[in-house]
């Protein structure tokens, strides 16, 4: 029975091996600023692209809200996002998106960014916290926030095209920004990513 037994292990062991390699995954890593379109969905580098584009035209001479409200109030203007509206059934992270926002509107060197909704209901329950536990030294104070003087939104929508193996994967980002004191939309501005898909049998 022994000899019998080793036979079998002899054969098994290397049937076994040849199918544990089947399916190997392979990892390679790639740089965060790196273009990758796998899908063709929307992804961090039409996100990054995208808000820097719609930054740099609500800075530009043109829209002169930033360099008016400098002007005449000594200081630069505070920013604060609000709402991106995704009119797709594809999943886009929109907080990805509103962090490049934020972060091209404070490298412009021409705004300020504040907290969002969200962020700043979490700061004023530590404050709270600190009201109660906190010493009177690093007790931070209420009523000491930065209020934002411009509030921006924005929507991403899509518009896909497909005929036999190819389609057309279309988005369109606009954002609108309003002096939150008049309500006054002091500017509206887009930006358009098309992507060409070529696929035999694409589903």
């Amino acid at each position: 029975m022994r000899p019998l037994s080793l036979c079998l292990g002899l054969i098994l062991v290397p049937a076994l091996a040849l199918l544990s390699g089947c399916g190997e995954k392979t990892v390679s890593r790639t740089g965060s600023e790196a273009v990758r379109d796998l899908s063709g969905n929307w992804n961090a580098t039409d996100s990054n692209v995208t808000a820097a584009a719609l930054i740099q035209q609500a800075i530009k001479a043109e829209s002169a809200w930033a360099d008016n409200f400098a002007k005449k109030n000594n200081r630069i203007p505070v920013v604060k996002i609000g709402k991106i509206i995704v009119r797709t059934d594809e999943p886009i992270n929109t907080e990805i998106f509103t962090n490049d926002l934020i972060r091209a509107i404070v490298n412009s060197g021409k705004a300020e960014a504040v907290a969002s909704s969200a962020e700043s209901v979490q700061a004023r329950e530590e404050r709270k916290e600190q009201d109660v536990n906190a010493s009177e030294a690093t007790r931070k104070e209420s009523f000491q926030e930065t209020g934002a003087d411009f509030l921006m939104i924005g929507t991403i929508n899509t518009q896909n095209d497909q005929e036999a193996g190819k389609m057309q994967k279309f988005y369109s980002t606009d954002i609108k920004l309003s002096d939150i004191k008049t309500q006054k939309l002091v500017g509206m501005f887009n930006h358009k990513i098309a992507k060409d898909i070529d696929r035999a049998n694409y589903k």
